[in-house]
């Protein structure tokens, strides 16, 4: 339910009630052992946009660990998509271009849309560091990071992980 509440703040732009809301979702998920992603990536975006990227960075972080070690595809897709989003805040705009592949290629394997909050970032994101790249150089990196192999693409979206040259 704080989860829920979290995100429908974040989407009307109530930082400190998303904010709220998803601190006490994951104190309610540790305490009965839940170890999804979804927490994790909503505390993220609330950390951007509250400023704070490398708190956001570390959110993404914990939600690609997770989503790695259970097997949640969605998780690695929307850890992805954060740590596009803010490579490209940071003007880091081929790894942007890359990171947004990886994290719609993950997405593609569940058959699903992105959530609209998730979505809404996407979309800003994908034109801001298509407007910086141009089309020819975002089409490029965006299309490597379609095709990385499952182990590839995760070394690329941790922060400390490069991307592969083709």
């Amino acid at each position: 339910m704080h989860n829920n509440a979290g995100v429908l703040a974040l989407s009307t732009g109530d930082i400190p009630a998303a904010r709220t809301h998803l601190e006490q979702a994951a104190r309610a998920a540790q305490a009965i052992g839940q170890e999804g992603f979804n927490v994790l990536a909503n505390l993220g975006w609330v950390r951007r946009e509250e400023g704070d990227l490398d708190r956001a960075r570390s959110e993404f972080e914990a939600c690609l660990r997770r989503g790695r070690r259970h097997g949640e595809v969605p998780g690695i897709g929307y850890a992805s998509l954060g740590l596009a989003c803010l490579a490209a805040d940071q003007g880091d705009w081929r790894r942007a271009a890359t990171l947004h592949g990886v994290a719609q290629a993950f997405l593609d394997r569940t058959g699903e849309p992105w959530q609209d909050l998730e979505a809404r970032y996407r979309h800003q994101s994908l034109a801001d560091v298509r407007a910086h790249l141009g089309d020819e150089q975002f089409d490029r990196a965006y299309a490597q990071g379609m095709t990385l192999r499952v182990e590839e693409a995760i070394r690329c979206a941790r922060a400390s992980g490069g991307i592969p040259v083709s």
